[in-house]
């Protein structure tokens, strides 16, 4: 799975943070409405919730609760 904390270099460690808090709401409300996916449905939506995360924030878009719509938004579709 891909590690936010892997791109720390290119981030401030309060925009790193805000991904991070992002990454764990979105995958806490992912357990909360979905609590019966497989092993390989939780790989596939952890690696997307982050490479979704990093996208934006790459794209300007830093805060905790913008992040955790996006990519709740990103892996519905």
């Amino acid at each position: 799975m891909m590690r936010l904390r892997d791109y720390s270099a290119f981030f401030q460690p309060e925009e790193l943070d805000a991904m991070t808090t992002a990454y764990e709401a979105a995958w806490q409300h992912l357990q909360t409405n979905k609590p019966t996916l497989t092993t390989e449905q939780v790989q596939v939506l952890k690696k997307n919730l982050a490479q979704i995360i990093l996208a934006s924030a790459c794209n300007g878009k830093r805060d905790v609760v913008r992040l955790k719509e996006i990519a709740l938004r990103g892996v519905s579709s």
